[in-house]
């Protein structure tokens, strides 16, 4: 692990175990600074969106493709009769 990343992670660490004796969450910290709540000082606050990504993983967009296959006794009447007249063509009135 490089330099940067040991020190990130051990800030996070002492963030961690400081705000687990307070009982705050630094997503909890940056809502009240959010708030308003100016007894969250700044460097609370840096501490807590550093240690953020480490508590709180970010949640990424999942892309799925799938094709669902159903047997042709799982269809009921209505869609098999849908589907078939999606293959008919129009008769001239």
């Amino acid at each position: 692990m490089s330099a940067s990343t040991l020190r990130k992670k051990a800030l996070a660490e002492r963030v961690e175990k400081q705000l687990a004796q307070k009982q705050a969450t630094p997503l909890e910290i940056m809502a009240r600074v959010m708030a308003g709540d100016v007894s969250v000082t700044e460097m609370q606050f840096e501490a807590a969106k550093a240690a953020a990504p480490y508590i709180h993983p970010k949640l990424s967009a999942v892309t799925m493709n799938a094709t669902v296959k159903r047997s042709v006794t799982e269809y009921s009447d209505d869609e098999l009769a849908a589907i078939a007249g999606e293959g008919e063509e129009s008769s001239p009135d």
